[in-house]
C-alpha cells in the first residue's frame, strides 16, 4: 500500500473507534497489520505506521473491550520495543503500554482484588510514572493530560483516591474535552462513598454533575450516552431522597455557597485545599466550610466497635499531629518571610559556597524527615492491628510488607481491604525493588540523616573556596527541587493516612455486631449525611 493510502486507513480506523464501530475497527486494523507485515522493509516508517496500528489495537481492546485485541497490541510493542520507542518516544510508548496492559487484567472489579492481581496493577502504575516523567523532561515540566487521567484510573483501582481525584482535578482545570477524567472523578466518589462508609449531598452532586460534563463532550461514543444519561437521573432521585430525609431544600445555588464559604476561609487552610493536604474526607471534593478542619477520624456516626478502635484513633492522633506540623513548617517557609536577623545571630562562616543555612531551609528538611516517620508509624500500626510483624521485626513502611516470603501474601489476603491495598500500592512507590518510581525519595530521606546534604539556590552551587573539596559523600539538590520532592512526599503521606484510617475502620466495620459503640465528637459535622 502507498503510504498516503495507509495514512487514510489509519484514520477511518481511528475514527470508527471515537463512533463506537469497534468491530468494524478491529477487522480493519486486523487486515491492514497484515499487509504491513509482509513488508520486508523494516525502516522508520514501518515502525511509525507499526505504532499506530498497536495502538488502534489497544483502543479497541479498551473500549469494546476485547482482550484478544488488547494483545495483539501489546504483541508488537515487546515486538518492537527499541524501535517503537525510537520513533514515537519513551512517553508515548510506555503510555500505550499501561494501557494495553490494563485491558488484560481478568478481575475488573477493584473490590475483588487481592495481594496477588494488585501486582498486575502495580506494574501499569509503574509504566505511567515512566510515561509522565518522559513527557514532563522533554517538555520542560509539562504535563500530558491524558497521561495523568490514566495514572489516576490506575491509583483508582488500587484504591488510592485522594491521589485519583487530585490527578482528575488537576486535568479538569485546564477545561479540554477529556470527558474521561470526569467520568472517572464520578466513579472515584462512588468508591469514596463504599470504602469510607459515608457520603454527603455535595458528594452525590460532583457525581451528578460529573456525568453531566460527560453529556457536552463531543469525544463519547453516542452509544454510551444513555448510560450517563442515567446516571444523572438516578444521582438527581439519590439527591432528592437525602435532600427529604435531611429536612432541607436542594440548592441549584451550591457551587456558588461553596465558592463565599471558601473565600471566608484562612490563607492557610486555603493552602492546605489547594495544595491537597487537608485532612478532611469532605476536603477531598470540596472546598466549602466542611473541610476547614482536619476532622478526619476512624469512627463514623454510625457507631463503629472493636477493642482497637481506640488504640488506632490515638496512633491517628499522633499521625495528625506529625503531619500537620510538617505541612506547617511547608507554608512557613514559602509565606513568611525570612528572618535575617535570626540567621545574623548564627553567625555562620562566609564560604560562599551557595549553601542554604538556618532555620528557615531546616523547616524544609525536618518536614521531609517527619513525613517517612509518619509512613514508619502506620507500618507499626498495621502490624500491630493484624499481628503482621516480619520476621525480623524491622518495619519499614515501604519494606515491611515481604508477600513473597513465609506465607505472607496468604496473611494478608486474609485480613484484605481496600485500604490495605492502597497502603501497598503507597508502598511499592518509595520500594526500589518494586521499581518504585518515587524510591529516590526514601534515599534523599536516609541522606538527610546519614550525609552532607546540601540545598542551594543558585544553577549550580559554587564554591570559591573548596569547602566541599575534601567531603565524599555530599548531596547536592536545589531549592526548587527540594520543595517539589517535599510537596509529593507530603501528598503521598496524606493519601496514606486516609488509606489507614479506612483500613481500621473497614476492620471495625466488618465486626460491629457485638460490643462497644465509639462516637467521638470531632466526627459530627451538620454538612455529613452518613450511611452505615
Amino acid at each position: 500500500m502507498e503510504i498516503e493510502s495507509i495514512a487514510i486507513e489509519l484514520n477511518r480506523l481511528s475514527e470508527a473507534v471515537s463512533l463506537g464501530l469497534f468491530d468494524e475497527a478491529m477487522n480493519g486494523v486486523d487486515i491492514l497489520y497484515q499487509q504491513i507485515n509482509e513488508d520486508t522493509e523494516r525502516d522508520a516508517l514501518f515502525f511509525t505506521i507499526m505504532s499506530n496500528i498497536a495502538s488502534i489495537f489497544i483502543d479497541v481492546g479498551h473500549m469494546k473491550p476485547c482482550v484478544n485485541s488488547a494483545q495483539k497490541g501489546l504483541d508488537i510493542l515487546n515486538e518492537h520495543k527499541n524501535e517503537v520507542i525510537e520513533q514515537i518516544g519513551e512517553d508515548a510508548y510506555f503510555y500505550n503500554l499501561s494501557n494495553a496492559k490494563s485491558s488484560l487484567i481478568s478481575e475488573k472489579n477493584p473490590f475483588d482484588y487481592t495481594f496477588s492481581t494488585i501486582e498486575q496493577l502495580i506494574e501499569i502504575k509503574t509504566d505511567l510514572w515512566k510515561a509522565i516523567k518522559s513527557f514532563s523532561n522533554k517538555n520542560s515540566g509539562k504535563i500530558e493530560p491524558t497521561y495523568i487521567v490514566n495514572l489516576g484510573n490506575s491509583l483508582k483501582q488500587q484504591f488510592r483516591i485522594a491521589e485519583a481525584i487530585e490527578c482528575y482535578d488537576l486535568v479538569n482545570k485546564f477545561n479540554l474535552d477529556i470527558p474521561q477524567s470526569w467520568i472517572n472523578r464520578s466513579e472515584t466518589l462512588i468508591m469514596l462513598n463504599q470504602v469510607s462508609n459515608t457520603f454527603s449531598i455535595q458528594m452525590l452532586e460532583q457525581i451528578k454533575r460529573g456525568y453531566e460534563n460527560v453529556l457536552l463532550s463531543k469525544q463519547v461514543p453516542p452509544i454510551w450516552l444513555d448510560h450517563y444519561k442515567e446516571q444523572i437521573v438516578f444521582h438527581k432521585s439519590k439527591i432528592s431522597e437525602a435532600c427529604r430525609d435531611a429536612g432541607i431544600e436542594p440548592n441549584p445555588h451550591d457551587s456558588e455557597k461553596t465558592k463565599d464559604e471558601y473565600d471566608k476561609l484562612s490563607s492557610y487552610r486555603k493552602f492546605c485545599l489547594e495544595n491537597n493536604l487537608s485532612l478532611s474526607e469532605h476536603g477531598l471534593y470540596c472546598q466549602c466550610m466542611g473541610s476547614s478542619r482536619d476532622n478526619l477520624t476512624i469512627p463514623t456516626a454510625g457507631g463503629i466497635v472493636g477493642d482497637f478502635v481506640i488504640p488506632m484513633e490515638m496512633v491517628l492522633n499522633r499521625l495528625k499531629s506529625e503531619f500537620s506540623f510538617s505541612r506547617h513548617l511547608y507554608f512557613e517557609y514559602l509565606t513568611t518571610e525570612k528572618d535575617y536577623e535570626l540567621l545574623h545571630d548564627s553567625c555562620f562562616s562566609e564560604l560562599f559556597n551557595d549553601e542554604l543555612l538556618g532555620i528557615d531551609v531546616e523547616k524544609l528538611r525536618t518536614a521531609f524527615r517527619l513525613c517517612f516517620g509518619i509512613l514508619d508509624k502506620i507500618g507499626i500500626a498495621i502490624c500491630e492491628l493484624f499481628d503482621l510483624y516480619p520476621p525480623n521485626g524491622n518495619v519499614y513502611f515501604q519494606s515491611f510488607w515481604q508477600l513473597d516470603r513465609d506465607n505472607r501474601r496468604e496473611l494478608f489476603d486474609s485480613n484484605k481491604s481496600p485500604g490495605l491495598i492502597a497502603l501497598y500500592s503507597i508502598a511499592t512507590d518509595l520500594n526500589e525493588k518494586k521499581d518504585g518510581e518515587l524510591s529516590f525519595l526514601k534515599q534523599l530521606r536516609n541522606d538527610l540523616e546519614h550525609e552532607f546534604v546540601v540545598v542551594y539556590k543558585s544553577e549550580s552551587p559554587s564554591d570559591i573556596y573548596d569547602s566541599y573539596k575534601f567531603m565524599d559523600n555530599i548531596v547536592f539538590i536545589k531549592e526548587d527541587e527540594f520543595l517539589e520532592y517535599l510537596r509529593r512526599i507530603l501528598q503521598l503521606t496524606r493519601s496514606a493516612i486516609f488509606s489507614f484510617v479506612f483500613t481500621v475502620r473497614d476492620k471495625a466495620l466488618n465486626e460491629k455486631k457485638d460490643g462497644v459503640f465509639y462516637f467521638p465528637n470531632s466526627i459530627h459535622r451538620q454538612d455529613y449525611i452518613f450511611e452505615d
